[in-house]
């Protein structure tokens, strides 16, 4: 999944939790401390999760980039648009949604998510809940877009 990469520049001064494990990847492998780059990149999983959580579209829409895509846990694959469309129909509810075990890796101007969902709703009256991994691709673009 690609999700576009803004606000690099903003620093949110969030603190880590044993949960939120934040790895930065040197091209060697080594790894070293957490940057504000990994710090924008776990602020925007919360604003992703809290537009999930919300069935907020036009947050979801702000978040993901237009090339975005979607697979579920039963390999049905969706566009950004597809799925903005569905938070506005009503037919993807969520009751909660929780990230956790996430892992930041930064590569430049890309960052990789993985991390451990757990959610609770319905897609079109199916019932979703479950516990899935995930991994997200975020890339800084030209304008933060």
């Amino acid at each position: 999944m690609l999700l576009t990469f803004v606000a690099l520049s903003i620093s949110l001064g969030q603190t880590q939790t044993p949960e939120k494990k934040v790895e930065k990847v040197q091209p060697t492998g080594e790894r070293v401390a957490s940057s504000n780059t990994e710090q924008a990149v776990i602020q925007l999983e919360e604003d992703l999760r809290a537009a999930i959580a919300k069935g907020d579209s036009k947050a979801y829409g702000r978040i993901v980039g237009d090339d975005y895509v979607f697979t579920n846990q039963d390999a049905v694959v969706r566009t950004k648009a597809q799925m903005v469309s569905a938070y506005d129909a009503g037919s993807i509810k969520y009751e909660s949604v929780k990230f956790d075990e996430i892992k930041v890796r930064a590569y430049g101007d890309t960052a990789v998510v993985t991390g451990r969902q757990m959610v609770k709703g319905q897609d079109n009256g199916k019932d979703i809940s479950g516990e899935f991994r995930y991994t997200r691709v975020y890339v800084k673009r030209q304008g933060g877009s």
